[in-house]
């Protein structure tokens, strides 16, 4: 209910213009806010309010029953209602500007907590060719960026990053790789000579050669990135990362081998995956996830939505620790989190919302969600 219509119900109540539907309305509403003792004020503002609206109720009250003087019938009947019309006025009135102040004074706070709000990331990497050279591809132009090793390298206008062979005889004299690094607050999606694409999250190497010599299709990982691999049934694609390899035919997946991340995480989509690992090694199938602990690779059903959030340009948390979307959020934002509480007590999260938003909208959601309160002073953001 807005503002304007609370008080044009309350002020119907006062003078007994009431509808029938708005007596059901209040009725309803003041049994609920009763029986839930659901107070947004303070005493204090409660009690100044209160005062102020005695006077009011009184005066409805000895009104009530000097009318009913002249009435056969009920007079007491008549008066308890206008006691009740006038209590229950009060009560809706307590309760919407008790909300008003606890909303403007929950605004007050966050406003100065999140006065140093931080921008997100963007398409932010650096191109390192196999000949040494290396570009920024954040300040870089569209169009052709360079001609090296039998590849024509260019940025299109969206900023995917294309690599074509030109020369497939040159290529071929030679096996060294490229390479693109994400900072942090980086990500970059990239065209690989055989078409295959990689979107790259942040703080994120990966390196791959100019051209794809020999039986398997060998790239390698350090940080996170999805892949929608091109098909070759004839040469496997070969993901390195770290302590594990990913060899596919042709699928859409997601691995997440951050050094600060608990295991290797491996996200099916689409086709078939074997993870090969010193213990050993799995298939799995769309919809679950492979994580190598040490030299133990495990299984489990996922929702591949959460793994690849990032991707879509998005935060999405079901029961998440408060650290691991520290991590997250570090990554993207280039922040660091400094607990003024302990670990084990904060709760788990769920939720979602965009990755493109500035870093305050993520701290409210998770306020929303939890007891804890975050100060933003430049990079550094304090949990409490």
């Amino acid at each position: 209910m807005k503002t304007e219509q609370a008080k044009q119900l309350i002020q119907h109540y006062l003078d007994g213009t009431a509808s029938a539907k708005e007596v059901h309305v209040v009725d309803s509403f003041v049994e609920q806010q009763l029986l839930e003792n659901n107070w947004s004020a303070d005493e204090a503002q409660k009690a100044a309010f209160g005062e102020k609206l005695k006077a009011r109720i009184d005066a409805q009250r000895l009104k009530g029953e000097e009318g009913s003087k002249n009435v056969v019938g009920k007079p007491k009947t008549i008066t308890r209602r206008l006691w009740i019309i006038a209590a229950s006025a009060a009560v809706l009135a307590l309760c919407v500007i008790g909300g008003l102040f606890a909303i403007k004074n929950r605004t007050e706070d966050r406003t100065e907590r999140y006065a140093n709000d931080v921008a997100p990331g963007g398409n932010r990497a650096i191109l390192t060719l196999a000949d040494g050279r290396r570009i920024d591809l954040s300040d870089s132009k569209t169009g052709e960026l360079a001609t090296t090793n039998g590849l024509n390298i260019k940025k299109a206008a969206n900023g995917l990053l294309v690599f074509s062979v030109i020369d497939k005889g040159v290529a071929k004299e030679e096996r060294k790789n490229n390479t693109i690094t994400t900072p942090s607050g980086g990500q970059y999606q990239v065209n690989l000579p055989d078409g295959t694409m990689v979107w790259l999250n942040a703080e994120t190497k990966f390196s791959f050669p100019s051209h794809f010599n020999g039986k398997n299709r060998w790239v390698e990982l350090d940080g996170e990135a999805y892949f929608e691999v091109s098909k070759d049934k004839n040469h496997p694609f070969i993901v390195k990362s770290k302590k594990q390899e990913v060899e596919v035919l042709g699928t859409h997946f997601n691995i997440d081998s951050y050094d600060n991340s608990m295991g290797t995480k491996t996200t099916l989509l689409e086709g078939s995956v074997k993870i090969k690992g010193a213990g050993g090694e799995k298939v799995i199938a769309p919809g679950e996830q492979s994580v190598l602990y040490g030299n133990t690779i495990k299984v489990n059903a996922v929702d591949p939505a959460f793994a690849i959030d990032w991707k879509n340009g998005e935060f999405r948390f079901k029961n998440e620790s408060l650290p691991s979307i520290m991590q997250k959020l570090s990554r993207w934002y280039g922040v660091r989190f400094v607990m003024d509480v302990r670990y084990e007590l904060m709760p788990s999260f769920s939720g979602s919302v965009s990755r493109f938003d500035n870093i305050s909208e993520v701290l409210k959601m998770l306020e929303e969600t939890g007891n804890i309160k975050f100060y933003i002073n430049g990079k550094v953001v304090t949990v409490k």
